[in-house]
């Protein structure tokens, strides 16, 4: 966290010397450290450094310098610090998590700078290691403990009296919560609870987590979560992915393969100084949210079949709870249900009862595989959309040689491709296209294709029924269009831990109900516009036609000459006025519908601290062209 300089100097003060204390604890992780003063550079150890903290503060007393313990987050945009809060409590417990954020220490000495780097060296696995199990705390001590702990040099314990739902000896005051479903959303969700120092279980019906699916594409959005929830799971997810959100991406025309629409998506990140867009394989995902995660509170091969709400008068301890029932016939019970269980939730069946719940054919079955492919100029292109009628193929560098593509086709339900050779087939289906499509399906194994019916549920309102929240695709399942199911579901799990730890139980359970509107009101708005942004994009290509006569309506074919006029007119190379009005109303556009996706998350700006990623430092530095975004032309014959 950031800490400002905003704490009222007093003589001997103890905040003063409790960040003394904290900055030596800091100071035993580094092994060297680079000390600036009085303009030349030197090497100190971490003693050095614990006796150079020690002479600094003392002359700030001396001098009495209201700049005490200035810190400030790595990487932060010039001028963006935060003050530190004035109540002794509150500091207290900063320091007690200072050591899970990266740092830079930024003395008093004039132009002196003590940095604690983020690398992979043996000092940082250490700290590394420190942060993970300080963020696995069940349940927060008491502010002045987790600072004692802090001060003696040892991470707080873990409290494990809360580790299991079931535990109704728990006196934490928080809600227990149940979890079904151990998907992205579902980990994030426990992921953020067990932050909040939530109690909670999560259980999954598979037995064990296997590899599948291929790359997901994680936005600055869902990066700004992950970073709120568990810096140190965020700061392992940026490591490992490949960054595309520094490059050119956008629209272009699938058969020539000319650029309809470029997009720039650093602008939203640099904005709100949150990370670049990236892609990361689903299972290197999925383990890493289960390795921050208890083991002790998941549990596997259990569906959550249904529950029942027990109220105070039908309890036997007089105290309301959930009753939650597998498909093996054991039962457990807690105070909040997460739904988590994906488009077929069987939890959400039982809260929406009314009506037609049933999810919703997107009109397209998607061909998908991840290919040994790389664009020429794949430095300076991310991703690409190529649209057709009927059709269109994205197509994302995944980093390593690798291209992940997928392939829309507009169909019935259910015809599932057995031929044994779907790769041709695909070939045959996109013949006059571009050859850079033609291109990624050559380099591409006939098994390694998969295919799958898209399907999406229409937005609904109310994600709440008594104890009971929906989450992730139980709640919003959207069309892959804008990469953002995963990325939504993040965005739950932080909201839903937010306002669940402002919950206590020991005041009444009225407050879960109240807590879980809240979830409902700040989820249901953002979800459903981008759920609409997604099915929007797929109803483009309905429509699409570069120019007057191509891909005319079939019904032409039944009036004698007409499909020869619509041949012969294309060749004129008109633009058709859809095309013309539809890349008017993009370029207009784009970059709001970009700036809310990226910068309109949930996530507070006391959870996380802004920063900026530096160019060859943190990220890749690129060699883009400044013009390299930039459309030629006016608006609707641009290229």
């Amino acid at each position: 966290k950031m800490l400002g300089s905003s704490t009222e100097r007093t003589s001997g003060s103890p905040l003063l010397w409790t960040a003394t204390r904290v900055f030596w604890t800091l100071g035993a992780s580094i092994t060297r450290t680079r000390v600036e003063e009085g303009g030349a550079n030197r090497s100190v150890s971490s003693c050095s450094f614990e006796r150079a903290v020690t002479r600094r503060i003392s002359l700030v007393e001396k001098q009495g310098s209201k700049e005490e313990g200035k810190m400030l987050g790595s990487s932060t945009k010039r001028g963006m610090t935060r003050r530190l809060p004035s109540s002794t409590t509150r500091m207290r417990m900063r320091m007690a998590s200072v050591a899970s954020e990266r740092r830079v220490l930024v003395s008093t000495t004039t132009s002196s700078v003590m940095r604690i780097p983020h690398s992979h060296d043996a000092s940082s696995s250490s700290s590394s290691s420190w942060r993970r199990r300080k963020r696995v705390v069940g349940r927060p001590r008491p502010p002045h403990q987790a600072a004692r702990a802090v001060l003696d040099g040892a991470p707080p314990a873990a409290d494990t009296s809360s580790s299991s739902c079931l535990d109704s000896d728990s006196d934490s005051g928080k809600p227990r919560v149940i979890i079904a479903g151990g998907g992205i959303g579902g980990l994030c969700a426990a992921l953020a609870l067990q932050s909040k120092g939530i109690p909670f279980t999560l259980y999954e019906k598979v037995k064990e987590y296997k590899p599948f699916g291929g790359p997901i594409q994680l936005q600055c959005n869902a990066l700004e979560s992950l970073e709120a929830i568990d810096m140190s799971v965020a700061r392992q997810i940026m490591d490992l992915g490949t960054i595309t959100g520094d490059r050119i991406n956008g629209l272009l025309d699938g058969k020539t393969g000319e650029w309809y629409l470029r997009f720039d998506t650093r602008k939203p990140a640099l904005k709100k100084g949150l990370p670049l867009t990236l892609v990361l394989n689903r299972y290197v995902l999925l383990d890493i949210l289960k390795g921050a995660v208890k083991p002790e509170s998941m549990t596997l091969g259990k569906r959550v079949e249904s529950y029942e709400e027990v109220s105070a008068e039908d309890s036997p301890t007089g105290k309301a709870f959930v009753e939650v029932r597998f498909d093996d016939g054991s039962k457990t019970i807690g105070d909040v249900i997460v739904a988590a269980d994906g488009i077929n939730s069987t939890v959400r069946k039982q809260v929406r009862t009314r009506g037609n719940d049933e999810a919703t054919y997107s009109g397209y079955t998607c061909y998908t595989a991840t290919c040994d492919f790389e664009l020429e100029d794949v430095e300076k292109i991310g991703y690409q959309v190529y649209l057709g009628n009927g059709q269109y193929f994205v197509a994302s560098d995944v980093g390593e040689g690798k291209t992940q593509w997928y392939a829309f086709k507009a169909q019935e339900p259910g015809i599932k491709d057995e031929s044994g050779d779907v790769r041709g087939n695909l070939l045959e289906l996109f013949k006059d296209w571009s050859a850079d499509v033609r291109a990624r399906f050559e380099a591409t194994l006939e098994e390694d294709i998969e295919q799958r019916d898209i399907y999406d549920r229409r937005p609904v309102f109310n994600w709440v029924k008594g104890k009971v929240a929906l989450l992730g695709d139980s709640a919003h399942s959207m069309q892959p269009n804008m990469g953002q199911g995963g990325c939504q579901a993040i965005e739950d799990g932080y909201v839903l831990a937010d306002v669940l730890s402002r919950c206590n139980m020991e005041e009444g359970d009225g407050c879960i109900q109240q807590a879980l509107n809240e979830y409902g009101r700040r989820r249901c708005a953002r979800a459903a516009s981008i759920h609409g942004f997604a099915r929007s994009a797929a109803l483009m290509t309905t429509t699409w036609r570069p120019y007057l006569g191509s891909d005319p309506y079939s019904f032409y074919s039944y009036i004698p000459g007409a499909m020869q006029f619509w041949s012969a007119l294309e060749k004129l190379k008109i633009p058709h006025p859809g095309k013309v009005i539809g890349q008017v109303m993009m370029m207009v556009s784009i970059d709001l519908i970009l700036e809310y996706i990226a910068c309109g998350g949930p996530v507070s700006e006391e959870d996380r601290v802004k920063y900026c990623q530096v160019p060859g430092v943190g990220v890749p530095k690129r060699d883009l062209p400044k013009d390299a975004f930039k459309m030629n032309g006016i608006p609707g014959f641009a290229e």
